[in-house]
């Protein structure tokens, strides 16, 4: 095929690849077509559930209820020689839960299945198993057994946030199922009595005792080392001790170097006083001037105010003449007062040599009370150290006695309150009896309880998912076509036409149009600048080639459209052509291209091949280019040559014919044309150098009911 043609397939498979996935009408229409499976698969759960609400016993359940009371008394150890804390505080909760799990412990439903007896309580178990081809189980482990089924009958749940256990069995019998929960309750309560009653005190309280006696040894030992070493608190001693000498050695290293430094002050002042002078010139003075004289400076004054006076007053002025008489008056006395000069030398004893001699006796005493000081504080040193030496002795001994007592005083003190708390859970254990009350005792139930309803439910409920599922899978495994779109999807070619059960009719206006639309898709379809000269049909399978569509098709070409058609049948003895009306061993009344041909019955300008594998256009041995050559003369003397040839499982000869003609047509069955088969045609077809246009998928039926398909 050219290239418009080519194109023209693509534009069509195009899409019919791209199209979206299921709607509920295809989900519909798997569902009802795969209706039997659905409903075989789903009765299966349902017939089970039928099956176990027939066959569903009906249980009678008795109940009882306790209260545990939690009071200070719940406490208690696990051990008398444990190291750890000696009272164990139980949450309340916790302890409920802890009575709960005594109801449902073995030893308890042991004692119950020993008094009633498992072969009462379940009957099935001294019975032959497996319908009686077993043997019963062994008489030693019956009881085992009738615990274990005891157990998941028996309840012992807690209600919620409250200290009330509900004790509850179930049994198909209801006076067994009375006397079950009864007997848990009264053996539950001996089963406690025998928990709590443990007798530890006394070894507690001897041991207490010799810890005792052994801490008041110990206590004696530690008085005696303290009065024989006078020692109050060893530490303080000790810190006192060493304390007090340092203090000496510093005090003794300070006396000394005082010692040192006043003998060398001693010698220096020795040294000064020798070389000092016994006397020491005081002072001397040489002057004419008269103590006290202050007529050189009144002078000066007056000079002074007279200079101001001549400035401001005229030379007559009184006052001026007063001050310069004044002035002649003081310089006559200042001249008068003139005398010889007078000189005064005086010596004094040196006054250092008192200072010093009183300096170097005080130095000397001071030296001689440092000899004395540095002696006795050497004497304490000694005693001070002698001390230490004895302390250290002591705390040795005060050590190991200590230890040893802070040993034993923790042990005493976990004896102690070990033998405390053990007085007090025996105490408590004593009274442990009332902090459980029995509030409701299990009476004979009146009505019973089945599963039969629930397990009806159940089957109703697993048929609806199982046959949901069994649908699913079948669909998933199903080979066939139901629709066009799941064709499209898989081969990825267009749908050209579909066709119901039947079709195409006569004189269906439905079958007439979708005929009419299809022979406008063949006849506009371009192969470069001319129209579709030549196609072939061919079917997937032997159940896909459809007469009726045959035969409308070249009635819609031939009379309706009034077009030369040549139908070649490639199929053996020409089974399709005879179908159509061609009667056997008819002559051809007309050559093309070295095929005969003669006139189709019942169609005025359609005419049918004659024999032709025997030409050498169809001729399989023929080379490619002659078979495209007489192909394309036929299409000169013809509007459209139709193909048909045979499913290519029964023959080969369908992959020559598509590579001749302009298109090829896949004929596909629904409900019947296998997927895989499909596929395999639709690639031998293009391997072979042939295009495809699309598909015609005949046999479709309506799988959903008209009132249904209506609303969808």
């Amino acid at each position: 095929m050219e290239q418009g043609a080519s194109t023209r397939a693509g534009a069509r498979s195009a899409p019919a690849a791209a199209r979206g996935g299921y709607t509920v009408r295809d989900l519909l229409i798997f569902a009802f077509y795969s209706w039997r499976t659905i409903v075989i698969v789903g009765m299966i759960p349902v017939l089970i559930g039928i099956a176990a609400s027939l066959t569903a016993k009906k249980y009678y359940t008795a109940s009882g209820l306790l209260l545990v009371l939690v009071n200070r008394e719940h406490s208690g150890s696990d051990s008398v020689s444990d190291a750890g804390p000696s009272v164990l505080s139980i949450e309340g909760l916790k302890l409920v839960q802890s009575e709960a799990e005594i109801i449902v412990s073995d030893g308890v439903l042991g004692d119950v299945v020993r008094q009633l007896r498992p072969e009462v309580l379940y009957p099935e178990i001294a019975r032959r198993r497996m319908l009686g081809i077993l043997p019963a189980v062994d008489e030693s482990q019956w009881i085992q057994r009738a615990v274990e089924r005891l157990r998941g009958d028996l309840k012992a749940q807690v209600r919620e946030e409250s200290s009330v256990i509900a004790v509850t069995f179930r049994h198909v019998d209801p006076e067994i199922s009375a006397a079950v929960a009864a007997s848990v309750i009264k053996y539950y309560q001996e089963r406690r009595r025998k928990v709590f009653d443990v007798v530890r005190s006394p070894l507690l309280t001897e041991e207490v005792r010799r810890f005792s006696q052994d801490l008041q040894g110990l206590d004696a030992q530690i008085r005696a080392v303290k009065q024989k070493y006078g020692v109050i608190e060893i530490d303080q001693d000790i810190i006192l001790a060493v304390n007090q000498s340092d203090v000496l050695l510093q005090r003794i290293r300070q006396a000394q170097e005082r010692r040192a430094t006043v003998i060398e002050q001693v010698t220096t002042a020795r040294a000064k006083l020798a070389a000092e002078p016994s006397r020491l010139f005081d002072y001397g003075e040489q002057t004419n001037q008269i103590l006290n004289d202050e007529d050189r400076n009144l002078l000066t004054k007056l000079e002074l105010e007279l200079q101001a006076l001549k400035k401001l007053y005229a030379p007559d002025f009184p006052l001026r003449a007063q001050t310069e008489q004044r002035i002649a008056l003081l310089r006559e006395s200042i001249r008068e007062k003139k005398k010889p000069q007078y000189q005064i030398d005086r010596e004094v004893r040196n006054p250092t040599l008192d200072f010093m001699n009183s300096r170097l006796f005080e130095l000397q005493v001071e030296s001689d009370g440092l000899n004395d000081q540095i002696a006795e504080l050497d004497r304490l040193a000694k005693e001070s150290a002698g001390r230490v030496d004895v302390l250290r002795e002591a705390q040795f001994l005060l050590h190991e006695l200590e230890r040893t007592r802070k040993v034993m005083e923790d042990v005493y003190h976990q004896y102690a309150l070990r033998a405390e708390a053990v007085k007090m859970d025996e105490k408590a254990a004593a009274e442990q009896t009332n902090n459980v009350r029995v509030i409701e005792l299990p009476e004979i139930p009146v009505t019973g309880a089945t599963m039969a309803w629930s397990f009806l439910a159940a089957g109703l409920f697993g048929g609806l998912l199982a046959g949901i599922a069994g649908g699913f899978l079948a669909n998933l495994n199903r080979q066939v076509y139901l629709l066009p779109s799941e064709a499209e999807r898989q081969l990825g070619l267009a749908a050209l036409a579909s066709f119901m059960l039947g079709a195409p009719r006569p004189h269906d206006r439905a079958s007439d149009e979708e005929l009419g639309h299809l022979s406008s898709l063949i006849l506009d379809t371009r192969v470069g600048d001319r129209g579709l000269g030549s196609l072939h049909l061919m079917p997937v399978d032997s159940d896909a080639v459809d007469i009726a569509l045959v035969r409308g098709l070249l009635t819609e070409c031939a009379v309706h459209r009034d077009l030369e058609v040549l139908l070649v049948d490639l199929s053996d003895n020409q089974a399709m052509a005879k179908s159509l009306g061609l009667r056997a061993n008819t002559p051809a009344d007309g050559v093309t291209a070295e095929v005969g041909h003669t006139a189709l019955p019942d169609f005025d300008r359609a005419r049918v091949a004659i024999e032709p594998l025997s030409s050498a256009v169809f001729d399989p041995r023929v080379p490619l280019h002659k078979a495209v050559e007489g192909v394309a003369a036929l299409q000169k003397s013809f509007d459209l040559v139709i193909l048909l040839a045979p499913p290519l499982a029964r023959s080969h000869i369908g992959r020559r014919a598509s590579a001749i003609v302009d298109a090829t047509i896949l004929l596909l069955k629904a409900e019947s044309s296998r997927g895989p088969a499909a596929v395999w045609t639709r690639d031998s077809v293009l391997d072979a150098g042939g295009d495809i246009l699309g598909f015609i998928m005949a046999g479709r039926r309506f799988h959903i009911p008209s009132r249904v398909y209506k609303w969808l």
